[in-house]
């Protein structure tokens, strides 16, 4: 499981390899305990969305806090990958998102490199140089959903077709969220699969 100086290190290297210097005092991390308690209460918010209103909900409330167009929960089967779990601030019918070859998406960085990855603009980021999504998906912050035994399960994550900063997300939230998802074993399987392995 990452930890928050995984993904401060991962925010800062999206940053820099983006041509945006990171700011010095980020919010990325918890700088006062301001900070701590709205971490804790948007988690907070996120459980009990989780518990009467489901997933989609509670993954909802996380997104409200960036200007992130999506946030999602990626799982991989069979060389393909796809949201099991997906919302569009732009369009909240929207429950699906395409399913691509895994090659084709930022999450398989996250899977084979065991840790976070994230890119302020694809574009100009040198890792994404030859990855299919780097035109279309400009923006992208993901963790992995690691469970109780160790055992990658998928991905969460941010993305949008527009460049974002990354310092604006709630590291400490988005670990929280992942690490209650993977120890809960509440991540959904992949779509038409009867379980839930990664």
């Amino acid at each position: 499981m990452p930890t928050a100086q995984d993904l401060r290190s991962a925010v800062a290297t999206g940053l820099t390899l983006a041509g945006q210097a990171p700011r010095v005092a980020s919010t990325c991390a918890a700088s006062s305990h301001g900070d701590v308690d709205d971490s804790l209460a948007a988690f907070n918010t996120f459980s009990t969305l989780l518990a009467t209103e489901g997933i989609r909900a509670a993954l909802y409330s996380v997104l409200r806090k960036s200007d992130y167009r999506f946030i999602g929960i990626f799982r991989f089967r069979n060389g393909k990958a796809t949201s099991t779990v997906h919302v569009d601030r732009m369009d909240l019918n929207d429950l699906q998102a395409a399913t691509v070859d895994e090659a084709a998406t930022y999450c398989t960085l996250v899977r084979d490199g065991k840790a976070p990855f994230v890119t302020a603009d694809a574009t100009l980021d040198p890792r994404t140089a030859l990855h299919e999504a780097r035109d279309v998906v400009r923006a992208y912050a993901g963790i992995p959903i690691v469970a109780r035994d160790g055992e990658f399960i998928g991905t969460l994550c941010h993305y949008d077709l527009e460049p974002r900063s990354p310092e604006q997300l709630d590291l400490s939230l988005l670990l929280r969220v992942a690490t209650a998802l993977g120890q809960s074993g509440q991540v959904p399987p992949y779509p038409g699969a009867g379980s839930c392995t990664g």
